[in-house]
């Protein structure tokens, strides 16, 4: 017996949508119809503001999967899911109710609330979804129509989440561009550079009146002289009768000048060229740096992102109260964090020091 041979269509496209979504239309159908009432309850989900009104429960498959599918896939999607992958760059109308329509990326995006379980199965729990946002659509047309979008309370929640809605997208564009991995390791080097300065480092020096004098004592150091037998021969410094030695002392303690120099010596190391202070000039030598305690920037990363979110915010934040026109009651509740900063302000440690401060 000949085969028939199927007609040629020169509009396949329109076929293959129409197929597309009676198939998406079975399938709803037989998932739905295998699910029990107890299923059903046990997961819909929660809604997400409470004080606007419950969510619309949604229907998900369970049951075994066939040979050859993802787990919790239903039977037959397969083809469904091929199709999909093509809407996403399409992006096509997927229904209409009473004109409004429905496009695919909306249905995906009302994919958010489900179970994890079901994030990679959008294929087969896509009918639901869809015929969810359809009901959901009936409804609202028919609360419209029963004046309920003119109740005051509604509006008050309208606008309530309007304004989370777009503060939270303001947030979300505004943190991109000030908390980068870039800032965040900034941040970092910085705290490795404070733990540093706060380390106790023990150091000689060599402390004589003029830079040239500084500059020949450097020339015999390079040429393999021992530091504190030059100490001793040279130093004006206090520390000079014990070859130049500090003992151990916190850098911040010390001239800036001096301290910034010594920040940037390892352990046996020399300053290249003479530091000058109030004192005179300066040959330093570090001797032993305590050990760091400063944890890896993996181990960081969160907390100093955490730490520029929230400094990033709270610019913005700042920013905002200035130039806004803002009254708060009661009045004297400014008044007492103004009162509660000077006294933070007021809390300070003195900086700077002597450089021959250290242990004698």
């Amino acid at each position: 017996m000949a085969r028939q041979q199927p007609s040629q269509r020169a509009d396949f496209p329109r076929f293959l949508t129409v197929l597309l979504l009676v198939l998406a239309a079975v399938l709803w159908l037989s998932a739905a119809a295998s699910l029990t009432a107890r299923q059903a309850a046990a997961q819909q989900p929660q809604a997400v503001d409470e004080g606007i009104g419950a969510a619309l429960p949604l229907a998900l498959p369970e049951g075994q999967a066939a040979p050859g599918t993802a787990p919790g896939t239903a039977p037959g999607t397969a083809r469904l899911g091929e199709a999909l992958q093509q809407m996403k760059t399409e992006n096509p109308v997927v229904a209409r109710v009473d004109g409004h329509e429905i496009r695919w990326a909306e249905v995906l995006a009302s994919a958010d609330d489900l179970p994890e379980r079901y994030s990679d199965q959008l294929e087969s729990v896509f009918p639901a979804l869809l015929d969810r946002l359809v009901d959901i659509r009936l409804l609202a047309d028919a609360a419209r129509d029963q004046g309920v979008l003119e109740e005051e309370a509604v509006r008050r929640s309208l606008v309530s989440y309007e304004d989370k809605l777009l503060s939270g997208v303001l947030l979300e564009r505004y943190l991109a561009d000030e908390v980068t991995t870039a800032k965040v390791r900034e941040r970092y080097d910085s705290l490795v550079t404070l733990r540093r300065a706060n380390r106790e480092m023990r150091a000689r020096h060599i402390l004589v009146e003029t830079e040239e004098k500084a500059e020949g004592i450097i020339a015999k150091l390079d040429e393999g002289a021992v530091f504190p037998t030059l100490a001793r021969e040279h130093s004006i410094g206090p520390s000079a009768q014990r070859g130049g030695d500090l003992g151990y002392f916190f850098a911040r303690r010390m001239e800036p000048a001096f301290a910034e120099a010594l920040l940037k010596l390892e352990p046996g190391g020399y300053t290249p060229s003479p530091v000058e202070t109030d004192f005179g000039w300066h040959i330093i030598l570090l001797v032993d740096r305590r050990d760091d305690d400063v944890p890896s920037f993996l181990d960081m990363q969160v907390q100093l992102r955490e730490e520029v979110t929230k400094e990033a915010i709270n610019r913005l934040i700042a920013g905002l109260r200035q130039r806004a026109d803002l009254e708060m009651f009661p009045e004297d509740g400014a008044a007492r964090s103004g009162g509660a900063q000077a006294g933070d302000a007021q809390a300070g440690d003195p900086q700077g020091g002597d450089p021959q401060g250290g242990s004698q």
